[in-house]
């Protein structure tokens, strides 16, 4: 029964190993792919001090960029103002959405004075960033607390568990998103901090088993 489970956990590092290599030499030779808020994208606003329904703008945008792919977001509290995104957004582009803004709210917006903004590739490693000193803060709470709750189980094997599981499980979601082509997103970090927390949950549970069974041994010899 032993013998089966070893080679059953030796299998299922192979697997992981080869998931995470592969994921990484495809990332080496291809980056991710990304969804439109962190790819390079012009940008123009319009404003409308009595307010601006999003789904007007929307219509709007569809009937002028077509099939292109594009975002509609309220930049202002009071629904005052809108940004359009898309991955080209041309002069004349911009001509017929600032018309078609003007009948819909009887404005008298020149189009001149819209500017066609260009916004940078946005890098995964600097959104990323932002949740590394979090990510470390906490899990040296967790490792703390861990090592003394479970002291039973021998701090070191808490420890290395600990830090090992966490980075393999975010290792493996980023490498099946790089290998599957899935464009990385803002869901694609909520993933990544759910499947922490799922590793922590998943840790906490398995050392709680181990203690209890070592209780169990030292009540038994008593």
């Amino acid at each position: 029964m032993r013998e089966k489970m070893k080679n059953r956990n030796l299998i299922i590092y192979i697997v992981i190993c080869l998931i995470v290599i592969a994921g990484l030499a495809v990332w080496e030779a291809k980056g991710f792919r990304t969804e439109m808020q962190f790819a390079p994208r012009k940008q123009i606003e319009l404003t409308n001090y009595t307010g601006i329904e999003v789904s007007d703008i929307e219509q709007i945008a569809k009937e002028v960029l077509g099939d292109t792919k594009f975002m509609v977001q309220p930049v202002e509290t009071f629904g005052n103002a809108v940004v359009i995104e898309a991955k080209e957004i041309t002069e004349e582009q911009r001509n017929n959405i600032v018309t078609k803004f003007n009948e819909k709210y009887g404005t008298e917006v020149n189009s001149e004075n819209i500017e066609i903004k260009t916004i940078p590739f946005t890098r995964i490693k600097d959104v990323i960033k932002r949740f590394i000193v979090p990510g470390i803060s906490t899990l040296g709470i967790v490792l703390v607390y861990f090592a003394f709750r479970f002291r039973k189980i021998g701090w070191k094997k808490v420890a290395f568990k600990t830090l090992l599981l966490p980075a393999v499980a975010e290792l493996l979601l980023f490498s099946i998103i790089s290998i599957i082509r899935l464009p990385f997103s803002r869901l694609s970090v909520a993933c990544g901090i759910g499947l922490y927390l799922i590793s922590i949950i998943f840790l906490t549970v398995m050392f709680e088993n181990d203690r209890n069974k070592i209780i169990e041994e030292l009540e038994e010899r008593i």
